[in-house]
């Protein structure tokens, strides 16, 4: 009952914690009272008041005391108050399509003066919180609308995270509806749970317009083929008019095709053949040509960018009993015309192996035997095998490729894929990610799994619900041969999966593509190496990444890495490669639409190095598809979050409707904060006062 009360009065009275039993508090007592006892119980001074021998007593003991009881490390329990004002989120579009109207002076001058006004009115009661988006996100309160694309999704799941448990009044969302990079902004906005307003911006009204909507090729192709082209060509207001569709590489016209537009609203594709008659990053110019009084021609041209390689990857998948996953790793492999693929039985197959860039070895070594194996494995080629229920493990691990799997009796188990994302070999966006997290589990070997700490594990093996770092596709290194292995069969319903998923195999192929491309690329022996992208759009900065070895292969990066990039007339823009931990970077900017060469140099001792390139970068004309807002869309949103739609010349009406909702007001909450007692200055001047009275009253009564 003792402790219960002491407990009590401690917690609950006192707001301390102590990490302690309860029991240490009379320790503490036990202390003080012992102190005290071997200091005093001699102390008789029949000139002294009892009062000053007893004031004396209690003083040292609960000096001693209160010194013990800190010893515990005592915390004490503070609860404060606090109370979170409403955030009103004011998101304004700063995309280039808001101004394509009639109104793109207002929007300009007149419109930016209200959203300052509007912002004002809201700060004097509530947080306000300013962000621009387009095709990213600021919270710079200087709008221009310059920007090239429009990812309004974005913004939303961006407010999500960044507000999480927050106390938000309502979200008012300025932008014309008009959005060409990410989902439909109306289902993100289905999680929220606060009131949003829309500003109804841009024009609805259809205007006099030619557009290049889209242009369907294939970016990669190879030389002396013919690949098609097809270009989708909208009009709006044009019924009767007709124009010129153009396809020039520099000033050469290559083709050229008379349309006429039958309605109001109608699209015309026009389809046709070009020749990779060159080796290299190849650019075409689209043009329609421009009809009277056209709202804007800017969207009558776009660039039609191709790489022309000179010739095809060959890989070979080699078998010994036919299997559903055949097909399907054929199929993704052709979907890329990077690759000419064929396909043998292994017991069959008398060819030459070093014709081929990638050998795949379907479950072989195989349980049915194979006579020729060792032929397959000396190849100068990189080698992607496939296990599964007809591979012989032993002969598997008698390959020595870095990864051994034993067991004591063959059996197998369903392994889903979980992505390593610490995996540095190519990337791997998020898109493909959450596709693949869906498919179903592979057939694997159940056993333990021996591989090199130097392997790549691309996936690990998760049984049921249990992770693991089983490697179920890994990528390994044996004497400068690249070595592939996906741990698991029926690889079929990865590809049926993708469909069931996408209504495609598009990312069951690009999976597979990325692993065949990284394989069959040989591997860079020089002494210095620069990368980059051979495509940008012009928003993007030219980046380049640089290495420079020594001859013993170490990464070295004392000397000076130059940089000239050459414009198509001839003009030159020299950079100087900045230094990282070991390599190097170079930033170098936005450039201007066009195709450009680049060479690289670096000495190194008495040898110069040099590597050349080349990159084009297109236009980026995506506000300009469509410059038809879309209020509709604006409408179902705030409708269906109990908000309101507005015009932007009525965008000051909006603190009124902010203001008169009563669902809109200051949250309070209590916060608990702990503080190490030891720490308090008030108990330090209790400690210092204890012992200063005592210290004083023994210097009065001469007991010093």
């Amino acid at each position: 009952m003792c402790l219960w009360w002491i407990t009590y009065i401690i917690d609950v009275k006192l707001g301390l914690i102590i990490e302690y039993p309860v029991w240490f508090f009379f320790l503490c007592l036990l202390i003080g009272g012992l102190g005290t006892f071997f200091l005093y119980y001699r102390t008789k001074r029949e000139d002294m008041h009892p009062w000053m021998l007893s004031t004396m007593i209690i003083l040292r003991f609960l000096g001693i005391t209160v010194i013990s009881f800190l010893l515990l490390s005592p915390l004490i329990k503070k609860t404060t108050e606090n109370i979170e004002k409403p955030v009103i989120i004011v998101a304004q579009d700063n995309s280039l399509s808001v101004t394509y109207g009639n109104d793109s002076v207002f929007y300009k001058t007149e419109y930016q003066e209200k959203l300052k006004d509007l912002t004002g009115q809201l700060k004097k009661k509530y947080d306000v919180a300013f962000f621009s988006f387009g095709e990213k996100i600021t919270s710079d309160p200087a709008i221009n609308f310059h920007e090239r694309q429009t990812d309004i999704s974005e913004l939303l799941d961006d407010l999500k995270s960044r507000y999480s448990n927050r106390n938000i009044g309502a979200l008012i969302l300025a932008t014309d509806g008009i959005y060409n990079k990410g989902s439909n902004p109306y289902y993100s906005t289905l999680n929220m749970n606060y009131p949003i307003f829309t500003v109804a911006m841009g024009d609805t009204i259809l205007t006099r317009d030619i557009i290049i909507k889209k242009i369907n090729y294939n970016p990669t192709v190879f030389k002396g083929d013919k690949f098609p082209v097809e270009i989708n060509v909208s009009a709006n207001k044009c019924e009767g008019e007709t124009t010129e569709i153009i396809i020039k590489r520099k000033d050469q016209i290559l083709f050229n095709k008379k349309i006429t537009f039958p309605s109001i609203q109608s699209t015309i594709k026009v389809n046709t053949v070009l020749d990779a008659r060159e080796n290299g990053n190849q650019r075409f110019m689209v043009i329609v040509n421009p009809v009277k009084d056209e709202i804007s021609k800017l969207n009558n041209q776009q660039d039609l960018m191709v790489e022309v390689s000179e010739t095809r990857q060959k890989i070979a998948i080699l078998y010994q009993s036919p299997h559903p996953d055949i097909s399907v790793l054929r199929n993704a492999l052709e979907s890329s015309l990077r690759f000419e693929v064929e396909e043998y039985k292994a017991d069959e197959f008398t060819g030459p192996v070093d014709k081929y860039d990638l050998i795949i070895l379907y479950q072989v070594p195989s349980l049915l035997g194979i006579s020729n194996l060792s032929r397959f494995l000396s190849f100068n080629g990189s080698l992607l095998i496939c296990l599964g229920s007809q591979t012989d493990l032993n002969s598997f691990n008698s390959i020595k490729t870095g990864l051994e799997i034993t067991t004591s009796k063959t059996t197998y188990v369903e392994s889903l894929p979980q992505w390593n994302e610490s995996f540095p070999l190519f990337t791997m966006d998020k898109g493909l990610i959450d596709v693949i997290r869906e498919f179903p589990p592979l057939l694997s070997p159940y056993g333990t799994f021996h591989f090199s700490p130097a392997a790549d594990v691309l996936f690990e093996q998760k049984i049921g619900n249990v992770a693991s770092n089983i490697p179920l596709i890994l990528f390994l290194q044996n004497s400068g041969k690249k070595i592939g292995i996906i741990a698991g069969e029926n690889l079929w319903k990865w590809s049926l999966s993708d469909y069931q998923q996408k209504g495609n195999h598009d990312v069951f192929n690009e999976l597979i593509n990325k692993i065949a491309q990284y394989l069959s690329v040989k591997a860079d022996k020089s002494f210095f190496r620069v990368k980059t992208k051979t495509r940008f759009q012009e928003n993007e900065l030219i980046e380049f990444d640089g290495e420079v070895y020594n001859k013993s292969y170490e990464l070295i990066n004392e000397p000076d890495v130059n940089l000239i990039i050459t414009d198509e007339q001839g003009k030159t823009f020299p950079f100087v490669f900045g230094r990282t931990d070991k390599a190097y970077y170079l930033n170098a900017g936005n450039f201007p639409i066009g195709s450009y060469k680049y060479t690289a140099s670096v000495k190194v001792g008495n040898n110069r190095y040099e590597k050349k390139g080349e990159f084009v970068i297109s236009a980026l004309n995506l506000e300009l598809m469509n410059t038809t807002a879309d209020h509709n869309l604006l409408f179902k949103i705030a409708r269906s979050h109990d908000g309101e739609m507005v015009s932007p010349h009525d965008i000051n009406q909006l603190y009124n409707l902010v203001n008169k909702r009563e669902d809109i007001r200051p949250v309070s909450y209590l916060q608990k904060r702990y503080a190490d007692l030891a720490g308090n200055i008030w108990v330090f001047l209790l400690i210092l006062l204890l012992i200063s009275a005592e210290w004083f009253i023994r210097k009065r009564t001469g007991i010093y």
